[in-house]
């Protein structure tokens, strides 16, 4: 045969194998495309219309794809799963259309989420009864605040006064994901749980910062949210993740792949609502709120089963017929009031109660738009877990028009009052004022304010407030302190026993407010908005302590910028915070000397945690600005205006120093660097004094 005909023969074969080729292409194809069609048919209702979870799990996990065998899943999808609602598909598709959708289902693999590292993540196990007692487990950090108490104190005391200038960052994680992070991670086993803006969960070992698994939210297009597109962590109960989602759903996810286990609506974008929080897990209920105040809404406090998501109870915020206390809206105005539960809450386990933060009536500046004292906006309520009955309430801030909320964390403590203890609950209300009142009944204990306060003249014998009328909004407008952040922001306080005192991340920002409502349209006015903007330049923050058990401020730290991280307290004697400029700092927890800072590069919303791994004690914290900076700077701080993003999770422990050959040989040892000094203004409320404050090195950053 000559070369030609060799030549010919050869293109023959390739047009032939292509052709093939081809042809085997079309026809998976055309098997996955009839996939497609029978899955969307019968399973897209429990499953989702991508397979990524819905009442049923997610079938695209690539963990779960990796341990399960087309021969296993033929026979779920033939037979059903006994003990859950998967029915049995015999008699609908016959082997080949089962054949179909495993093709289909392996085909979504390839595009899900791909594990960035081989590391596997442990199977953990967080029982009701562990839960109970997480203010006795000193090496976890279980539940948002800690334990259910929500005091954010961890009894760890390697770290202390006295070691912590030898503090250093020993990894980084970078989540990847824009628009800042203000979730209070949870460490779990060696393994840290975090959520990022948009939705994203993140399994992190612990002792390398790997990646262990990633779950990303398919968000709908249309949501409806306040104040940026941010998530503040995540609840653990068993072996299973719970999340609340912008688009006001709650997800189950294993805790060990990632995957979706059910998922179910708990409110519409088309009804203003969205959630921002974790839920609160109660034994094998799962507790939410939701987030809507600032929209025509109607919010309300959810209960659900742990096991299945089925609903279990619901109680709405704003009272409907049949509640004595709906007579305190005016005709109509109460259908969409508003009052958020976009915050957790806390439990005490003796008295079985429920404590939940209740935010801003809507609309928030139109006084004559909802005359009366709008219940339960602005409050804290106390349920029975079981059934969501309301045994008790307060409402801190009657017939709020300055957008006050009520939602900051409720913080658990027995105070010491006339020689007697108090189960007592502590709060500090955006409206300026520090609160205790008894948990049992609800009754007011005292309060005192802890910022510069303008809008009421004080409070009667019973601790309702004397409102200021000058302050009310105004269509010229007014001058009102605290302006619409408040004294304190949502980012939560710390308690420590070892003190007694609270650890407040403070705001000092006046606004003027100005009404264009009801009145002014009923005066012919031409349309505008209603809202506030902060005084320029006034602006500024304090880190403060406050004795618990009287409302009196200890010390006090002035900021630059208004405080807006977390606190956490430790048996160390420290106080751990950062703020929007990116300093992560360590106090000492009883005269608020700054001991140690590193700077995170980016301004720090969330709160700290400690844990201990391995017998040693670390610290780690979420540093990114993000969601509403105006809301809390503003015009007040306008150097804020162009902060600096950021995604990025640090882990800090104790600095260990070693020994090279060389050293040893010479008998020496590696020395740490000194201190550095550096001027601080601390105010003592005790001794009415300025002093200066040692500023210990920024941490070397370099391990060796």
């Amino acid at each position: 045969m000559g070369k030609l005909q060799k030549l010919v023969c050869i293109n023959l074969l390739l047009a032939v194998s292509l052709a093939v080729a081809a042809r085997r292409a079309l026809t998976a194809q055309e098997n996955v495309d009839r996939g497609r069609e029978l899955f969307s048919r019968n399973c897209a209702v429990c499953h989702g219309a991508f397979a990524q979870g819905g009442a049923g799990p997610d079938l695209t996990n690539p963990a779960w794809q990796s341990g399960v065998t087309d021969a296993e899943i033929d026979e779920v999808i033939q037979k059903g799963k006994s003990g859950t609602a998967m029915p049995g598909f015999a008699e609908k598709l016959n082997e080949q259309d089962r054949a179909e959708v495993i093709r289909y289902l392996r085909s979504l693999s390839t595009l899900a989420l791909q594990p960035t590292t081989e590391a596997k993540a442990p199977r953990v196990e967080v029982s009701a009864e562990r839960l109970l007692s997480s203010d006795q487990d000193a090496d976890d950090w279980l539940i948002y605040g800690r334990d259910y108490s929500n005091q954010r104190f961890s009894p760890l005391k390697e770290i202390d006064r006295h070691n912590v200038q030898n503090l250093v960052p020993v990894w980084s994680f970078q989540t990847g994901v824009p628009d800042g992070l203000e979730a209070t991670p949870l460490f779990v086993d060696g393994v840290i749980y975090l959520t990022t803006s948009w939705d994203h969960v993140f399994a992190v070992d612990a002792k390398t910062g790997a990646e262990l698994w990633h779950y990303k939210r398919r968000l709908p297009e249309k949501l409806k949210f306040c104040c940026g597109p941010v998530n503040r962590g995540v609840a653990i109960l068993d072996g299973t993740i719970y999340m609340m989602t912008l688009d006001a759903h709650l997800v189950a996810l294993d805790a060990q792949t990632g995957r979706t286990l059910w998922d179910v609506e708990v409110g519409k974008a088309d009804d203003n609502l969205s959630a921002t929080s974790p839920p609160l897990i109660v034994g094998h209920t799962v507790i939410a709120g939701v987030g809507g105040g600032d929209y025509p809404s109607r919010c309300f406090v959810d209960a659900y089963d742990a096991k299945t998501g089925r609903r279990l109870w619901r109680f709405y915020t704003v009272p409907g017929k049949g509640d004595k206390n709906a007579k305190t809206w005016s005709e109509g105005s109460a259908k969409q009031g508003g009052g958020g539960t976009w915050m957790n809450g806390s439990y005490d386990p003796e008295l079985n109660l429920v404590y939940w933060g209740v935010g801003n009536p809507n609309p928030d500046y139109d006084t004559d738009a909802r005359p009366g004292d709008n219940l339960y906006t602005d409050s804290v309520v106390a349920l029975d877990p079981a059934s969501g009955r309301l045994v008790w309430h307060y409402q801190f801030t009657p017939h709020d028009v300055w957008d006050y909320d009520g939602v900051n964390e409720m913080i658990l403590v027995d105070l010491q009052q006339g020689g007697r203890q108090i189960k007592a609950l502590i709060h500090a209300d955006r409206n300026g004022h520090f609160y205790a009142l008894d948990r049992r009944t609800g009754k007011f204990l005292f309060a005192k304010s802890f910022v510069r306060v303008t809008w009421m003249k004080g409070f009667d014998s019973v601790g309702r407030p004397i409102i200021n009328p000058e302050t009310i909004p105004t269509l010229k407008g007014v001058t009102v302190c605290p302006g619409a952040a408040g004294g304190k922001e949502w980012n939560a306080m710390a308690y420590s026993p070892l003190t007694r005192m609270a650890y407040i991340p403070a705001i000092e920002n006046c606004a003027v407010y100005v009404n264009n409502g009801v009145a002014a349209r009923k005066a012919n006015l031409p349309e505008g908005e209603s809202g506030f903007e902060y005084l320029p330049n006034q602006a500024y923050g304090k880190f403060m302590a406050i004795n618990a058990d009287t409302g009196d401020v200890a010390w006090q730290v002035k900021t630059r910028t208004p405080m807006a991280g977390g606190v956490l307290a430790t048996a160390g004697g420290l106080v751990f915070t950062g703020d929007p400029e990116g300093r992560f700092t360590a106090y000492d927890a009883a005269d608020g000397q700054i001991l140690w800072s590193y700077q995170t590069g980016s301004g720090i919303r969330a709160a700290p945690i400690s844990f201990r791994l391995d017998r040693k004690q670390y610290i780690a914290v979420l540093s990114g600005m993000g969601g509403a900076v105006g809301g809390f700077a503003g015009a007040g701080a306008p150097w804020m205006r162009d902060y600096r993003t950021g995604d990025t999770m640090y882990v800090f422990g104790l600095f260990s120093p070693y020994k090279s050959s060389t050293e040893k040989q010479d008998g020496m040892a590696l020395r740490v660097p000194s201190r550095t000094r550096a001027d601080v203004s601390v105010t003592r409320a005790a001794g009415r004094q300025t002093s200066r404050a040692n500023s210990v090195r920024a941490a070397d950053s370099s391990l060796h």
